[in-house]
């Protein structure tokens, strides 16, 4: 990276608003680019000056994403170079050691949110994943690699860049070892709340557990009562079910994904719960569900955490009638005052929108709810209030009465 960095210019001025430069969005997309100069590669570190030459930023450059600059800092004295990089990954690192999370795995670095767009890292024991989500980060994945390793205390770094966004920064999709180890497997063991779960940080979704669910397990767990017959959608390793083992009577898991089902099956057995009546379905939710209620089939708590519905705003739409759909069919399998444990994890839908949605699948079902809980993403996973992007899990503990 150069010591000075090239200018980009905006199409208006920022000087005379009332927001100040820490407060704007980190996004600045391409409509709002009055000049920039030929030739930029993809991910380099620019200038940001709006139309009156006064300095609005730095930020990671790319000329193929509609998301044109990532904002990294608003100092004009604190130029984003590698000890910038590194300090923030420190400053990182620090806040989620002084945070009580009751895990072996969590997240260190969260994009936006920890000043770093476009960085995700996380930490299973002795093992850390990281996600470049965009160009500018892509660029420095093996000096990120090194700072995780000073910084978070791991000898092995594993890369999950194979996730779509990256194709829309006009990168390609790419999974393997950074550094240290080579027999990275299902076999890794952490322990959150109290139990042990087998998670695949190479092979499975997103870095290989969901961790903003921490928190959400034991609210969920509060309302398993003895003897509910649950059922846990979009399971995944099983995560939630482990949690409400003790009390279930039985326990029916369905997800798409036979290898996850596999790893559930291993975490219930690990934690006791082998003695438990359980079935693994190896489907679409929506197809199954359907069929569960041409059956008549019913459950005393139903637990639905499907996967990211809309990936922008342009999908909220569509989206949310997906998340009515799922929800209008839990409903209906759902016995007199069962639980409806139901989330969001995509950001274009607000916690508005998901409580209309819920209301409106219980009047097409024709229940009434009762929220008893209200549940988001876990505290290592923390929100940018000038980003809204970056509170996108939302979830409710409902009640559903039949008359």
């Amino acid at each position: 990276m150069t010591d000075a960095p090239l200018s980009v210019k905006l199409r208006k001025c920022l000087s005379g608003e009332k927001t100040p430069r820490c407060a704007l969005h980190p996004w600045i997309f391409s409509g709002a680019i009055d000049h920039a100069p030929d030739n930029l590669p993809p991910g380099s570190t620019v200038r940001i000056l709006d139309v009156k030459n006064n300095f609005i930023g730095y930020g990671h450059y790319n000329p193929l994403s509609k998301i044109r600059i990532r904002i990294l800092s608003t100092d004009e004295d604190s130029l984003p170079d590698d000890e910038f990089i590194f300090g923030k990954i420190r400053d990182a690192v620090d806040a989620r050691k002084k945070m009580k999370i009751n895990s072996t795995a969590a997240r260190m670095v969260f994009s936006e949110s920890d000043f770093l767009p476009g960085l995700v890292a996380d930490k299973y024991g002795d093992f850390a994943s990281i996600q470049c989500l965009t160009a500018g980060m892509d660029l420095r994945k093996e000096m990120i690699t090194r700072f995780m390793i000073e910084t978070a205390g791991v000898s092995t770094v594993v890369e999950r860049d194979d996730c779509e966004i990256r194709r829309h920064e006009g990168l390609p999709l790419v999974k393997g070892i950074m550094a240290g180890r080579t027999d990275v497997s299902t076999a890794l063991r952490i322990e959150e709340n109290g139990y042990t779960f087998f998670t695949d940080i190479l092979q499975g979704q997103k870095t290989g557990f969901y961790m903003d669910q921490r928190e959400n397990r034991c609210k969920v767990a509060q309302f398993a009562t003895d003897g509910m017959d649950i059922l846990d959608c979009f399971s995944f390793t099983g995560a939630f079910s482990v949690h409400t083992a003790p009390d279930a009577r039985s326990l029916t898991l369905i997800d798409e994904s036979q290898a996850a089902l596999g790893i559930a099956e291993k975490n219930l057995a690990e934690n006791g719960f082998s003695a438990v009546q359980k079935e693994f379905i190896c489907d679409n939710a929506f197809h199954h569900l359907r069929k569960m209620r041409d059956k008549a089939l019913s459950f005393d708590m139903i637990i639905l955490d499907p996967p990211k519905f809309a990936p922008g705003h342009a999908y909220a739409e569509k989206a949310a009638k997906g998340y009515k759909d799922i929800n209008l069919l839990a409903m209906k399998l759902l016995r007199n005052n069962g639980i409806l444990c139901t989330f969001s994890c995509s950001s274009a839908i607000s916690r508005e929108n998901l409580m209309d949605i819920i209301f409106m699948a219980a009047r097409d079902c024709g229940v009434r709810v009762k929220i008893l809980s209200i549940m988001g993403q876990s505290p290592d996973h923390p929100i940018l209030l000038n980003f809204p992007e970056s509170e996108y899990l939302k979830g409710y503990v409902c009640q559903i009465v039949r008359d």
